[in-house]
């Protein structure tokens, strides 16, 4: 395995995880669903150099960053703490399992980057409790034993793309269509493409603002953005992909965002999304499609899977192109 190019896709693990959470609508600088400072990290390949199976991580440990202290916790602790923090209370097994399959790439991807190049704040630990670096755990739920009992049955289990861990993105929901990292990153991925979700079509949401709610969230953004007279000419959307994605939106006539920028900025729950404007009601109306950065498994998608009765590994050959299931030694 080319450990170079391992670091370089778990740059990009660490921000498929921390900086999307699973939270519909809570979206701000720190806990976006967009990627944002390095929009240009992508998961490298291991150039085809397969490891027929990594050995099996039995504990994880975690360094507190508010009382200094380590805590070492089970890997079968520390699957059902990670998968609490990002499912909700509906989760269905199978997806349970993908989800946990998925958390187990993550913290194996952790091991293999601080055994090669370990940060110093970390005090030889595999993350920390600081939840804008690393994975959220939650310790308790009215789900907890549910959880746990899916969990502990795919502990081991990581996937991969020609022998190298994948990125293990994940979204609340792609609203019918996942996004293909090329264009939320601009960079080719071969296993995060565009998937067509029929069990995620209906999701979909509305949100109003008004004319002084909307000069409020942008122009503190931005200063550079000045919006005056009618303000059905504020804001334009101006490129957009086949799906809906919006790409580019203008303010004022004058200055260019994309459009996970505006979404962050107004809190909506992705960057797919049309808008219109009633100067009756001075109301700008955005129509949003998925919620998330819509890359990767969607949790509400592969939820309406497992119903019908398919199996985690189904889900996760679904959301992620080409990827293979291995089980740790």
């Amino acid at each position: 395995m080319d450990v170079k190019n391992v670091l370089r896709g778990l740059i990009f693990v660490t921000i498929a995880l921390i900086a999307f959470p699973a939270i519909t609508l809570l979206i701000s600088e720190s806990t976006a669903y967009f990627f944002q400072v390095e929009e240009d990290t992508v998961p490298a390949m291991s150039q085809n150099k397969e490891v027929s199976a990594y050995q099996m991580i039995d504990e994880v440990y975690i360094y507190d960053v508010t009382t200094d202290t380590i805590t070492t916790l089970s890997i079968d602790d520390f699957l059902t703490y990670s998968v609490l923090g990002t499912l909700q209370m509906d989760a269905e097994p199978e997806l349970i399992k993908a989800q946990a399959v998925l958390m187990y790439t993550y913290i194996l991807g952790r091991r293999l980057e601080e055994e090669a190049q370990p940060t110093e704040d970390l005090c030889g630990c595999d993350m920390s409790t600081d939840t804008n670096k690393y994975v959220r755990l939650v310790y308790d739920s009215d789900i907890i034993e549910k959880v746990c009992k899916a969990a502990v049955e795919v502990a081991g289990e990581y996937v991969t793309y020609n022998g190298a861990l994948i990125a293990p993105a994940y979204c609340v929901s792609n609203g019918g269509v996942s996004e293909s990292a090329l264009t939320v990153l601009g960079e080719e991925v071969p296993y995060l493409q565009s998937v067509i979700s029929e069990y995620d079509s209906d999701y979909t949401t509305e949100l109003s603002y008004t004319s002084d709610e909307i000069f409020a969230r942008t122009t503190t953004q931005n200063g550079s953005i000045t919006l005056l007279g009618d303000p059905s000419d504020w804001l334009k959307i101006t490129a957009s992909t086949d799906t809906g994605y919006v790409t580019e939106v203008t303010l004022g006539g004058e200055t260019a965002v994309t459009g996970r920028q505006l979404a962050s900025w107004l809190n909506l729950p992705s960057a797919r999304f049309t808008l219109s404007y009633s100067s009756e009601f001075d109301r700008f109306t955005f129509s949003v499609s998925g919620s998330g950065h819509l890359v990767g498994l969607s949790q509400y998608g592969g939820n309406k899977m497992a119903l019908e009765g398919y199996s985690y590994s189904d889900i996760i050959s679904f959301y992620f192109t080409g990827v293979e299931i291995t089980s740790s030694e």
